[in-house]
Parts: C-alpha cells; structure tokens; sequence
C-alpha cells in the first residue's frame, strides 16, 4: 500500500493509538472506529470492518474530508459521514474515536439523561457530554445530529449505539474515552445513587482545566 506524502511515523501512530484503544477496552471486535486529520483536507481513518485492537497499515484509510475521495484505494469504516462532518465542524481537532465501552454504552441505552459528574476528569477533560436519540448507523442523519451536538461539546452519547469523542491529539482523546467509562461504571456500580459534584464545583473545576493544571 502506498500512502502519499505521509511519513510511516504517522502511520505507526495512528496503529499505536488504535491498539491502545482496544487494550484499554473501549471497543470490542469491529464497534469501534478511529479517525486523524492528516493536513487541511485529508484524514486517515480505520477501514470498515477492521477490528482497532489490531489494526494494520493496510486497515488505514487516506480520505479527503470535503468530498470522501479514498486517496489509497481502502474503503473506510461505514461512520466515514460523521468522521467528516465532525472535523468540518471542529477544525480545532484532529482526532475523532467512536467507541462502545461497556458501562457508557449502557447508560446509552437508558431512557433518561444522566450527569455524568461523578469524578472530577469529567468537568476538568470532558465538559459536557452531548446526546442524540437513536439514529441509523452510517448514515449522513446520524453525522448530522452528532455534527450539530459536537458543535458546544467534545462527547457524544449515541442512544443504543455508543459514544463518539473528539479532542487535539490521540493521548487527550483517549483518556476523555477512559474517564467517560469510569464516570459510567461508578453510577452504574452506584445503583445510580453516587453524588453528583456540586455545581459551582463544576464550575471551579472548569476554570482549572483552562488554566492548564493537571492532577
């Protein structure tokens, strides 16, 4: 496989960090996908089908954002619509994960909302956590609705399908996927009955992340 103009160095990353994803958990066999904007207008993201716990070179695909044009002739994860309308909508990102962890994903499957303030990674890495009803996968109405939510928050709950996070970088983008299944499996584990942090502790806490601290 020929990857034009991109150094194998980005090309090793993207399978370190896919890898990681699936040791962490995160997805099970092919649930889970994985996109990285390579320059202004093209993106590598995981091929359909391809499972990220063990991802190879040749399960990379090279895409243009504006069109979908595959630049590498492998076809890429059926969620390719709202991998691109999430980074034409954020062009402060550069990464995207769509994942299912277990405890996230069950809470995707309940009826009512949830506050997920349960840790304090959650408002200091996450923010706000947005939702949209179930939508069929892989289609432009489900990139859509993400791409709308995504907009003022860097988590999305997908109801019955999972959860789609974005952020700078694969490192802050998975540890946002990591704390989201932790805040998830303690309110489930909790009988949904764990205290919620006090709102203006929230509120601290949000201006601690943005003076860069970290715990």
């Amino acid at each position: 496989m020929t990857f034009r103009s991109i150094p194998e160095e980005e090309i090793s990353r993207f399978i370190h960090w896919a890898h990681e994803a699936g040791r962490l958990g995160l997805m099970m066999c092919s649930s889970g996908n994985l996109s990285h904007r390579f320059d202004d207008g093209s993106m590598l993201i995981s091929a359909t089908g391809s499972w990220l716990g063990s991802l190879n070179a040749d399960q990379i695909s090279h895409i243009r954002i504006d069109d979908g044009t595959i630049l590498n002739g492998v076809r890429p994860s059926g969620e390719i619509a709202m991998h691109r309308t999430i980074m034409e909508q954020r062009p402060d990102i550069d990464t995207i994960l769509h994942f299912q962890s277990p405890a996230a994903t069950t809470l995707a499957c309940l009826p009512e909302e949830t506050n997920y303030n349960v840790i304090i990674e959650v408002p200091v890495y996450i923010g706000a956590v947005g939702r949209v009803p179930f939508i069929m996968p892989c289609s432009q109405m489900l990139a859509d609705a993400v791409g709308h939510e995504i907009k003022r928050c860097s988590l999305v709950q997908m109801q019955n399908h999972g959860q789609v996070v974005c952020g700078k970088g694969y490192e802050s983008t998975v540890q946002k996927a990591v704390f989201f299944e932790l805040a998830s499996t303690i309110i489930l584990k909790s009988g949904k009955r764990a205290l919620i942090i006090p709102e203006e502790g929230v509120e601290q806490l949000k201006q601690y992340n943005a003076s860069d601290h970290s715990c």
